[in-house]
């Protein structure tokens, strides 16, 4: 599991109808009836054609008959309010509302219950791991009116509590989301959390764009450990390297849309926007960090090979050597500077309210396996059949392997070194491979090979190389720096990764919406840069052309000699059209006070824009997928996005001239493209695939031709895994008496997992609760949690054979990977096929009754040889 992830605490995450009071709750469900009923009758007029016992008469007479009921069901009828009438009634209501709202107690149920991982928040407040707090609240916006009364006024509890608007991150600002917090709570460890900075302090200071402080405000959300030995006086900030890079760009006038080819200008650039450095005394590895209102990467390089004296961002020349600075952070990734006096000044703050610095998404020992996705795929327009096939080679050698092959098994069941978030079973079956013969590892195994066929038609493919932080050239930083000179160590063509050889590398970076095919020359430049980590040239645009930053973006590094075909392609298409960085001129964000009021319109403007952001990239994937791809709708509509991601802060939005639109929307009212039907993801059906009507007719785009490149082949599975599995190696006892009390309750409660995990945005929400729960609800019959394990064990491995296990795993996953390691230290091998086994007599030498059979027929054979050897003599 990786750092920051190992722990994890549980809150309640409600709608704003959990805040209706009690006329309102009774209009929302009696809405809420009607509306499932709607739904219920469209599916049931939607099966009728399917149903092949009925005429055509009868099916456009069953219609006419739904059609009206539906037809009544929203516009009511003398007797009962329909579902247009009782909306109108709900909002006049809620808009009428004064006052501050109570939380409805029945909310604060187990499938409101969701996990959220260990952070500078949870560590403040001092929340319990893997137990439930109320004292954040995760509320999701349903209704615009009850939003804003809880964000201006509030809301309390049964308890009379009164709660308040904490923040939402860029993440939940997606999600209409927002985080409440206990106002006691804030007030005790506010200056902890902000170091000191007030609103007023802000607004005294000209206020600040809404959206950029509450997403600075909400990095104590981020899933961080405490950076332990961090020491804020043995860290410095310095101003960002400003570079203007001149050089070939396709511009966009951003008022007339027109678009200047080729042509050279001079482009502004941050080569350091969100890194800094910690010298690899401290850490040899690259890994993001958090402080109040600092966030970014913290690259691993020894900044003081270049000299000792350095001037900081508040204009005094400091000595790196003699101050025993460790940290350089630089001016962007301090993001309130502005706010405080100095540097100093924060400094002082962090010390006297205790503030806290947290890291997160270290870098790995081993780097996870790449694969490519749809968006990088499908701008390779020029691709040939022989070349997709051979792109595809390392993705079907897995689907057709599945089930012989033991490595390919442990692969996609994530049971591998590279793998930093395993999980107990994934764990067990690297320890213990015989598990693969187990029938639940068998269903998984089915289950994930039509997944990844599914996945592979959708053109996420297996690539030979992995995503890594991103980095700007130090060497060339800390020179001007230390030295006042730009001295680049890597030219404008050149890059520097370890993980490949000298030669040319593609590098790539999701989302992908235009061609972002960056090819570069790796180099070696191993002397000086000695992570993981891809380092890229101070003098190249290659963050204008796949659009990322410093601050912790990680890209995925491909090579020619390991992917050659794969570069081959994408360096024909990028030279078809000449691709280069696309620029435009982007507004920016105006200061305003921060108020309640202000935050409420805010988070309104941005709530209202994430649609269209998504919209806009589907739309790209329609243009890239079309019979006639057209090169400039892609790149007004790359700008578009843009903007409206910046349209929360800047309040700027496009006007699209009226010949450009009618462009545009040729594309845009097509349906999803052919291969989107094997896309879960984009089915609000979860788990289903979309179905072929609301697809486009399939074409030959790259991505809808992979259909008849992936293989779809039965699995048979055979033995792979070097030996017969025995459930025993997984109990600390080697028998135990199954015990109906605990089989019982553990039936019972996983009846009610459904009731505990729910799909939001295609992931399971709530499981590691459930499991939490099942847990808690098993050790009230016995408070021995290994004998639990044991009889589970017993039950579901020798009794039912059964093929669903992860309520096992999740709940008792610890204790099993524990008793297997002992038991693997004490096992014995079978004299006939080398299983690992457990002995349950001293005398015992095979692993089953079959081998043993086999072991007496030859000892029969050696005592009939010898004896007719005796005869003889």
């Amino acid at each position: 599991m990786a750092k920051g992830l190992e722990n994890q605490v549980y809150i309640y995450s409600l709608g704003t109808y959990s805040f209706f009071t009690d006329e309102e709750n009774k209009l929302f469900r009696r809405y809420q009836t009607l509306k499932g009923y709607k739904k219920y009758l469209r599916n049931l007029k939607d099966n009728l054609k399917n149903d092949a016992s009925l005429s055509k008469k009868e099916i456009r007479s069953k219609k006419k008959d739904i059609n009206a009921e539906i037809k009544r069901v929203i516009n009511g009828s003398e007797v009962e309010k329909g579902m247009d009438e009782l909306k109108v009634e709900l909002y006049k209501m809620i808009d009428n509302y004064n006052g501050i709202r109570t939380l409805r107690v029945e909310e604060l149920k187990r499938s409101n219950v969701i996990s959220v991982f260990d952070s500078v928040l949870t560590r403040t407040l001092n929340l319990e791991i893997d137990e439930i707090s109320e004292d954040i609240i995760v509320i999701q916006s349903y209704h615009e009116k009850v939003l804003e009364n809880l964000i201006k006024d509030g809301f309390l509890n049964q308890a009379g509590q009164k709660y308040i608007y904490l923040s939402s991150s860029a993440g939940m600002i997606r999600q209409k989301r927002g985080v409440w917090i206990k106002e006691s709570l804030w007030t005790k460890h506010q200056d902890s959390l902000t170091c000191g900075l007030s609103v007023g302090e802000i607004n005294r200071k000209g206020g600040m764009n809404i959206n950029k402080f509450l997403s600075y405000k909400s990095l104590i959300f981020s899933a961080s450990e405490e950076f332990e030995g961090f020491n804020i006086r043995n860290c410095i900030v310095v101003d960002d390297l400003e570079l203007e890079v001149e050089s070939n760009v396709d511009y966009i006038n951003r008022d007339t849309y027109e678009i200047a080819e080729n042509v050279k200008k001079p482009v502004p650039i941050t080569a350091t926007d969100g890194c800094g450095m910690i010298l690899p005394s401290v850490s040899e590895k690259n890994f993001m960090v958090r402080l109040p209102y600092v966030k970014g990467l913290l690259a691993s390089y020894d900044f003081t090979k270049h000299g000792r004296y350095i001037t900081d961002i508040d204009g005094e020349v400091r000595d790196v050597i003699a101050e025993n600075i460790k940290i350089i952070f630089t001016k962007s990734q301090w993001k309130m500077h502005a706010y405080f006096d100095s540097w100093k000044d924060y400094q002082s703050r962090f010390e006297m309210y205790n503030c806290k610095a947290a890291k997160l998404n270290e870098e790995e020992d081993e780097l996870n396996d790449g694969k490519i996705s749809y968006q990088m795929l499908q701008s390779l327009t020029d691709v040939t059949d022989d070349e997709l096939k051979e792109i595809a080679v390392p993705t079907s050698h897995d689907i057709l392997s599945l089930g012989e092959s033991q490595e390919t098994m442990l692969k996609v069941l994530g049971a591998t070194t590279s793998n930093s978030r395993k999980g107990s079973l994934q764990k067990a079956l690297m320890m213990y491979p015989e598990l693969l013969n187990d029938k639940y590892s068998k269903e998984t195994i089915k289950a994930k090979k039509k997944s990844l066929v599914n996945e592979a038609r959708t053109g996420k493919l297996n690539v030979n190389g992995a995503f890594t932080f991103i980095i700007p050239d130090l060497y060339s930083f800390c020179e001007y720096l230390f030295k006042g000179e730009i001295k680049a160590l890597l030219s404008e063509d050149e890059v520097y990764c370890k993980m490949h050889d000298e030669g040319r590398v593609a590098i790539l970076r999701a989302p992908h919406l235009s061609r972002e095919w960056g090819l570069k020359n790796n180099v070696d430049r191993s002397e000086h840069f000695k992570t993981d980590a891809l380092y890229v040239s101070n003098e190249s645009l290659l963050s204008k052309l796949i659009q990322c930053d410093w601050d912790g973006d990680r890209v995925l590094v491909l090579s020619e000699h390991k992917d050659k075909t794969l570069l081959d392609v994408a360096e024909r298409n990028m030279q078809n059209d000449n691709i280069l960085p696309l620029y435009y001129e982007m507004e920016k964000a105006k200061a305003v006070s921060i108020d309640d009021n202000n935050i409420y319109y805010s988070l309104k403007a941005a709530f209202d824009t994430n649609g269209a952001i998504g919209e806009v990239s589907n739309n790209i994937t329609r243009v890239w997928n079309s019979e006639k791809v057209d090169l400039d709708v892609i790149r007004w509509m790359c700008m578009e996005v843009n903007f409206e991601i910046d349209f929360a802060k800047t309040l700027f939005r496009l006007t699209r001239p009226e010949h450009i639109d009618q462009k545009v929307k040729e594309y845009v009212n097509m349906k999803l493209p052919y291969f989107f039907k094997y896309d879960k993801r984009k089915n609000k059906k979860k788990g289903k695939l979309v179905k072929r009507a609301s697809t486009e007719e399939k074409n030959t785009s790259t991505v809808n031709r992979l259909e008849d490149v992936i293989p779809t082949k039965n699995i048979y599975f055979r033995q792979v895994a070097g030996g017969k599995f025995d459930y025993k190696m997984l109990m600390r006892r080697k028998k135990v008496k199954l015990d109906d009390a605990i089989i019982n309750k553990y039936d019972s409660l996983n009846k009610e997992k459904k009731d505990f995990i729910k799909v939001e945005d295609n992931k399971k929400k709530g499981k590691q609760y459930f499991y939490k729960h099942v847990k808690t609800e098993l050790l009230k019959i016995n408070p021995n949690p290994t004998y639990i394990t044991d009889v589970l064990i017993e039950y579901l491995y020798g009794v039912e054979d059964s093929t669903y296990k992860d309520t096992l795993w999740g709940s008792f996953g610890e204790i099993i990977e524990y008793n297997l390691v002992n038991n693997l230290e004490e096992a014995c091998e079978c004299q006939i096929c080398q299983s690992k086994f457990r002995q349950q007599r001293k005398t015992q030498v095979t692993c089953s009754e079959s081998c043993q059979k086999i072991r007496e027929s030859k000892q029969a054979t050696i005592r009939k040889r010898k004896q007719r050897n005796k005869d003889i003599a």
